[in-house]
């Protein structure tokens, strides 16, 4: 157990090492994730599935991909199907759920977490990895406080609210021209997202942020 835990250290330590806060943007590798849950509600939810996909700077590597789906051994609530589409009898025999977050943990290693409202999926994956805030802790950036502070620095006033409305997903995906289909789908809306982040990074460089301290400062979590 030991052994284990010095290994662990280590490779938490090596991972962050490898991300100075002033390494430029373009130079950085993001890991783009989106889950899909029973509820929104923190208390009692559980995963039902993980959709992520790499990049490279601005680049979406798409045959980097990582998709599974979660038996949470509770019944999924009617009005959560509706939603994302997954029923209690479809995740039954699903991977087990400690090998999935451990594939996922090797998946994002070394790499910046990006996602939308991304405190969302990290607080289950945290909490389904036994309630440890040290768990994925990788540098951390949430697209919907990014383009949040786009819109202030635009044609808004920065004492001005944004509504909440102007920061969902498919709102933002439109606002930057992309087509929206099949939300609500772990991998889809992973590749989504890093389409949005795709084009965010070059409008936040334009403004002056080009390094990891400057993009954790207005979209960190």
């Amino acid at each position: 157990m030991l052994r284990w835990l010095k290994s662990e250290l280590r490779r938490q330590q090596l991972g962050r090492a490898a991300l100075p806060n002033h390494t430029a943007l373009d130079s950085l590798r993001y890991v783009v994730l989106d889950t899909e849950l029973t509820s929104l509600d923190s208390r009692s939810n559980r995963l039902l599935s993980i959709g992520a996909i790499a990049m490279d700077g601005p680049k979406i590597r798409l045959g980097e991909q990582f998709y599974r789906i979660v038996d949470p051994r509770v019944p999924v609530p009617p009005e959560s199907v509706v939603i994302h589409q997954l029923r209690s009898e479809d995740l039954k025999g699903s991977e087990p759920l400690a090998r999935t977050l451990q594939d996922l943990r090797r998946f994002v290693e070394g790499t910046v977490l990006v996602g939308h409202f991304l405190n969302i999926d990290l607080k289950v994956l945290r909490k389904e990895l036994g309630g440890n805030r040290h768990e994925l802790d990788n540098p951390a950036v949430d697209t919907a406080r990014v383009h949040q502070w786009i819109l202030r620095c635009g044609q808004y006033s920065e004492d001005l609210p944004v509504q909440l409305e102007m920061l969902e997903l498919t709102t933002v995906a439109k606002f930057y021209g992309l087509d929206v289909d099949n939300a609500h789908h772990a991998l889809y809306d992973a590749f989504l997202t890093a389409q949005v982040w795709q084009k965010m990074m070059y409008t936040i460089q334009a403004k002056g942020i080009r390094k990891l301290s400057d993009l954790l400062r207005i979209g960190g979590v």
